[in-house]
Formats: structure tokens, sequence, C-alpha cells
């Protein structure tokens, strides 16, 4: 369940609801980095670094940023190195504006993001002690940021993911959280996420898109999760992650048509994403193409696109991978291949990432998929 900390999102965390000198100029940074012009997202930044050093959030942008660039041009190896060498560049300076400014929760907040980022490394790398740890440390800082300013809407995002979190592991977790004053709730947890997605002023990026992770793969609400992509969508057309949410959603709400014209502009949107960008993300349009045709019932199809998919994935997550083998295990249940399909189950079961592919793939060792 600690994969699940993948989704605390605390590269959303980008602006508190007070206005700081030099916020315009970084929210076009951000705007920058998010539609993947990321020389000029680094150069605004850089500059604004140097302007406003005082700046809450600006060390903390940067930083991702930078990870953000390297992510979509070097092997994850690389990446990792990047984050933890910005990572250990900023870290001393929020601990002195957290001194400097201490009245100010803003800057609390921003130094607890920067330590939950930290935990971006050991969590890819499967050291789940290491990547609690880290989170936990950082989830400190933001849950005491809250407490100072109840107000602070941005703050919603991560507190109603850590609840969301909790509320499915273990009962150390959850009496550990007790303990900063938090209920473990599902509910709960997403009325706090959904409230940064429609209220928060920098915080509804991520939190639109955690929803959106939500809603297709772990809670099975794709109408929800069409709601909230498509705002992603309509904010930032470039973004290729943002558009593969979207298709799923559209997909899945049998909207085929639109989903048609989606994988026709994404197959012309990929030319222009780097080489480690279409490795990545190829596999995940392969995956929906699969989809897509196995809703239209085009099975040898689907199966040629899912084996594309699973054969050459190469994201740092395997929530997708998880649902790629899902889909192949449907398809060769229903050509009665069942040792193919229980096989195809079993290795998404393996993968053990709680994603909703998980406890489907279980009931079907059991029951074979058939369409009624």
């Amino acid at each position: 369940m600690i994969r699940l900390f993948a989704l605390i999102p605390f590269l959303g965390i980008l602006y508190s609801q007070i206005i700081y000198v030099g916020d315009d100029k970084i929210r076009e940074g951000v705007h920058a980095f998010y539609n993947y012009d990321f020389d000029k997202s680094l150069k605004i930044l850089n500059k604004a670094r140097v302007e406003y050093p005082d700046h809450p959030g600006v060390h903390f942008i940067w930083a991702a940023a930078k990870w953000t660039k390297s992510m979509a041009y070097d092997p994850v190896d690389t990446a990792h190195a990047v984050l933890e060498k910005s990572l250990a560049e900023i870290l001393p300076i929020y601990e002195k504006l957290t001194k400097k400014f201490f009245l100010d929760s803003n800057y609390k907040l921003y130094y607890g993001s920067a330590i939950g980022l930290s935990a971006r490394v050991p969590l890819a790398k499967k050291s789940w002690l290491s990547t609690f740890f880290r989170s936990y440390k950082g989830f400190k800082k933001i849950n005491q940021s809250a407490r100072d300013d109840p107000n602070m809407l941005d703050a919603k995002l991560p507190l109603g993911l850590v609840e969301y979190y909790v509320f499915m592991t273990d009962s150390f977790l959850k009496h550990a959280i007790k303990l900063y004053g938090l209920n473990p709730s599902k509910v709960q947890g997403i009325n706090k996420i959904s409230i940064a997605a429609d209220s928060s002023s920098w915080a509804w990026i991520e939190a639109c898109g955690i929803l959106s992770f939500i809603y297709l793969w772990i809670d099975d609400d794709p109408i929800l999760a069409a709601n909230y992509s498509r705002k992603l969508v309509n904010n930032f057309p470039k973004n290729f992650y943002f558009n593969i949410l979207l298709l799923e959603a559209n997909i899945k709400n049998n909207r085929f048509q639109e989903a048609k014209i989606q994988i026709k502009d994404l197959k012309e949107a990929m030319i222009n994403l780097t080489s480690r960008q279409k490795s990545w993300y190829k596999p995940y349009l392969d995956y929906e193409i699969a989809l897509l045709s196995f809703k239209e019932k085009k099975y040898d199809q689907a199966l040629d696109y899912v084996n594309r998919a699973i054969d050459n994935y190469s994201g740092e997550l395997d929530v997708v991978l998880g649902f790629c083998y899902l889909l192949k295990g449907n398809i060769l249940d229903l050509s009665q291949d069942r040792f193919g399909a229980k096989t195809c189950y079993n290795s998404c079961i393996d993968l053990n990432n709680f994603s909703g592919a998980i406890s489907r793939a279980k009931g079907f060792i059991d029951k074979p998929y058939f369409i009624p």
C-alpha cells in the first residue's frame, strides 16, 4: 500500500492564498513546465530565485521543474540524482526561511513539501520504510502549517491524500496519524482533495490529476475522472499525461468518437515528445487503444496493442501495467484460453500495487471473465 505514496502531490503545493512579490512570474514558470516547455520554465525560475529569494515557493518549484525536465530526457536513475541534488540545495534554504518568517505558515508548507518530495526516490526503488519516514516527516510539517492557518486551501491536498491512504492501510499508520489530529477516512480524504481541486490557488492542478488517477485506477468512477481530467487538458493541452487521463475516461464512458479523435491527436503529438517521454507514454497510448478496441469487440486488435504495451512498458510506476495484464487476461478468457488468462491475472496480482486491477484480477482467478 505504501506504493500509493506515489500519489502524494507535494509537487502540487505550488501557491498559498497569500499574494507574494514575484507570484506572476513564478506562475508563468509553472505553466511552462506543465505544458512541457522545460527550458522556458527553468529560465524563468532560475531568474526568479535570484530576484525573489524569500519567496516561499520559488525554490521548491525550481527543484520540481528540474526533476520534471530530467524525467523527460534522462533515465530514471539520472532523474533521481537530479532530484536529490536539487533538494540537497534547497532544504537548507527552507530551514533558514522558516526561522526568518516563523509567523508565516506557508514556509512550513513548502519546507514539508520539499521533504516529502525526497520520498520519491526510495519509492521508485521500493524502499518502503524509507519512503514512509520521509513522507511522514514532510507530512508533519505540512500538518503544522495547516493547523497554524486552517484556511490554507492548498494544504488540503496532501492532508486529504494522507487520510485517504491511511484509511486503506495498516493499524500502525492509523494510530500514528491520529496523533496529529486526523481521523483516517476515505470520504474525508476525498473531500479535502476535492476542495483543493475546486478552490485552491495552485494545488488544483495536482489535485485534479490525483482525483483523475483515483477515479480511473482505484475507485472506478470514470464520470468524475472525466470532469477533473478535462479541466486539466483545457488548461494544459500539451501535457500528454493529462490527455491520457481524459482519453481513458472517455473510453470508459463510451465516448468512442471523442476517444478516436484524441488518439489521432496524441499520435501526432507524440512526434514532439522527447525519446524518454516516447518510451514512457507510447505503452500508455497502446493500452488505451487496446481498451477502446476491446470495448468495440475488436479482440484481435486489442490483444495486439495490449501485448505491445506490456512488452515495451517502461513507466516508473506499474499501475497501468497492472491494467494491461488485467485486460489481456479478459481477452484470453473470451478466447477460452483459461491458462493464459490466469497467468495474466497472476502477473497483475504479483505487482501488488493496490490499484483496482488487483482486486478484479483476484476475482477472475476463480471465475473467468465473460460478457453477459
